[in-house]
């Protein structure tokens, strides 16, 4: 799908098993010595069109893996979220994308209480 590295992968809920429209991963920046370097951008690949979009978290920042949660008025639409660890400040927040434009700027970045440490494997849960 993409001559860049990238890892965790993961798909809308509704496409879990079956053929994906959008695949959204971890990467690293681009240009980035990728033997030195933790990944520092997420990624969306649209398997129809063929097309990459990218979002560069800036010098020492480290997200981890995007997770889609799916709107809960339209079901064409979904949220990306990833937990951001900032080195340059030593601190974590919560970035939110607009599930159809990755490579924009957050529409909400939430600020935690304290650095959340880097993990992976998650996954958005409705409350119902």
């Amino acid at each position: 799908l993409s001559d860049r590295p990238g890892e965790f992968p993961s798909v809308p809920p509704s496409q879990v098993g079956r053929e994906a429209s959008q695949i959204y991963l971890s990467c690293h920046r681009r240009h980035a010595d990728i033997a030195r370097e933790l990944y520092g951008a997420i990624a969306c690949i649209d398997c129809h069109m063929g097309t990459w979009q990218e979002f560069d978290f800036g010098e020492n920042r480290y997200p981890t893996e995007p997770i889609y949660a799916p709107d809960a008025f339209d079901a064409e639409r979904g949220w990306v979220t990833t937990v951001v660890y900032d080195g340059n400040t030593d601190t974590s927040e919560v970035w939110v994308f607009a599930g159809d434009r990755l490579d924009d700027e957050p529409v909400c970045r939430l600020g935690l209480p304290q650095v959340v440490p880097m993990g992976f494997h998650g996954t958005w849960k409705p409350h119902n």
